[in-house]
């Protein structure tokens, strides 16, 4: 059985289909840490290293801390810039003031807060900076995806994704640990094989979760047989990108 936070059976689907992020946007928010040289970052929930690969393709040592071991197994890069470690954002088990930035791309949502929030104090250099950051897709401006997400609605009605309309500016200021919220944001589109898009809501756990294995593999069919009706062998799945970034306070 499923259980919700466990990715352990959706990371090989997770290695495929998940979206990157757009490096131009990525260095843009390095230059806005202002990373000491030689300094690795930490980037917690790093999953199957998405954002990790990105950041390496920047020049960026990593410390990648991720708690699921399907998903480390499957992480790239796994090469000597990047440090893969156990741990979760509630425990880093990382040194005090030692990230000279942290981030986390589609994970924080998965954090508790004030727990967080303050380990993250704890681990952060002085004056470093922590982003939280996620690729929100971009429904309206594809009629797949607008057909997708009435079928979500139709089969899986109990499905909600309330995450994405928090206030992670007042959540990240919620604690006083971290303070001078800023919010950047970058749209880019991903072409996907038809095969991608399907495998791109196997990946998605907390809508796996809520619908379980059979309507999971009944809603997947579906999708595939509405892309072959469409004849979409590929397709362009939009997205905006958007960071929010805050400074420890001292």
């Amino acid at each position: 059985m499923l259980e919700t936070g466990d990715f352990t059976q959706q990371a090989a689907a997770y290695a495929r289909a998940r979206p990157s992020y757009p490096r131009e946007f990525v260095g843009r928010l390095l230059d806005a840490a202002r990373v000491p040289a030689g300094k690795a970052i930490v980037e917690i929930g790093a999953g199957t290293g998405r954002l990790t690969r990105e950041l390496v393709a920047l020049g960026c040592r990593v410390i990648a801390v991720e708690p699921n071991a399907a998903m480390r197994d499957r992480a790239e890069p796994q090469d000597e810039r990047v440090r893969w470690v156990d741990g979760t954002f509630e425990r880093t088990d990382l040194p005090p003031d030692s990230a000279p930035w942290i981030v986390a791309a589609q994970a924080f949502h998965w954090a508790d807060p004030p727990v967080a929030l303050a380990e993250l104090r704890r681990i952060a250099a002085p004056g470093a900076r922590l982003t939280v950051m996620w690729n929100d897709r971009d429904n309206a401006a594809s009629p797949m995806l607008t057909w997708t997400q009435q079928l979500i609605r139709d089969q899986i009605p109990e499905f909600n994704a309330r995450y994405r309309d928090r206030d992670w500016s007042q959540v990240l200021g919620s604690t006083n640990d971290f303070a001078d919220v800023s919010v950047d944001e970058a749209r880019h589109r991903v072409q996907m094989t038809a095969a991608r898009y399907v495998d791109l809501w196997r990946s998605h756990h907390r809508l796996t979760v809520a619908a379980g294995p059979d309507r999971m593999e009944a809603f997947c069919r579906l999708v595939a047989a509405e892309l072959q009706r469409r004849g979409l062998h590929r397709l362009d799945v939009p997205y905006c990108c958007r960071a929010y970034s805050a400074t420890a306070r001292g």
